[in-house]
């Protein structure tokens, strides 16, 4: 078993290929429900956690989010956010599994370095039960030395992933170029912000896939080939 970390350029259809693995292989595909998790944990609206996101990451408000009291936020919850957000907590941890062993009371100020240690909890907490597919968010360094790990980067030329972007989402070639630019350059430097690290840095992966000449399959064929022979050299 193992679990695998993504690691993808905007427009290369990671999160599709992420699916087609864990669908494979029957393991737990976590992308944006990380959101939802830390949401739960830090009693903190999930439009806050979301602002701490790698699509929407922003150095300048990250660093000023250590000295902003956001406990304002409380407020926003009613009575129904609440009766939804304890049967889902119930759902998501269970008292033999939790992600934190112990009772603690948790601070109304949520800020960069709470998301990091939170998402860090869940990384950890998910390896270790060595079955899921982690889309992004740093899991190929806060995972960089667990044993069962297999961490990959998608790649295509960035006028590809422009012309896949334009044709997917119906918008002009100006346009497209503009988004993946964008979120290419959001979830680099949340890279760098949290864990001073090159997005594109090849030594960080087991595998880097040109999904241009290569379809989702054919890279999820790849990955799943990588995971068997792993588990092949375990059992010698």
């Amino acid at each position: 078993m193992a679990v695998v970390t993504i690691s993808r350029g905007f427009g290369c259809l990671g999160e599709k290929v992420g699916e087609e693995v864990a669908g494979r292989l029957n393991y737990s595909m976590i992308n944006k429900q990380i959101i939802e998790y830390i949401s739960i944990l830090a009693d903190t609206p999930v439009d806050v956690v979301s602002k701490f996101d790698e699509e929407q990451h922003s150095n300048l408000n990250a660093r000023l989010s250590k000295y902003i009291d956001l406990s304002m936020f409380k407020e926003m919850f009613s009575k129904s956010d609440k009766e939804f957000k304890e049967p889902l907590k119930e759902k998501i941890i269970d008292e033999k599994d939790k992600l934190f062993k112990e009772d603690t009371d948790y601070s109304p100020v949520f800020d960069c370095d709470v998301f990091r240690q939170m998402s860090e909890r869940v990384f950890h907490f998910l390896a270790d039960k060595d079955n899921a597919v982690i889309m992004g968010r740093g899991g190929q360094v806060v995972l960089q030395k667990h044993s069962n790990a297999l961490h990959i980067r998608l790649y295509a030329p960035f006028s590809r992933r422009v012309e896949w972007i334009a044709d997917r989402r119906s918008l002009p070639k100006k346009e497209a170029s503009k988004l993946v630019e964008d979120i290419d350059k959001k979830r680099r430097n949340y890279l760098q912000h949290y864990y001073g690290e090159d997005i594109s840095d090849d030594k960080l992966y087991h595998l880097v896939i040109n999904v241009e000449k290569l379809s989702i399959t054919e890279s999820a064929d790849m990955i799943l080939s990588l995971i068997d022979i792993k588990k092949s050299r375990e059992k010698a």
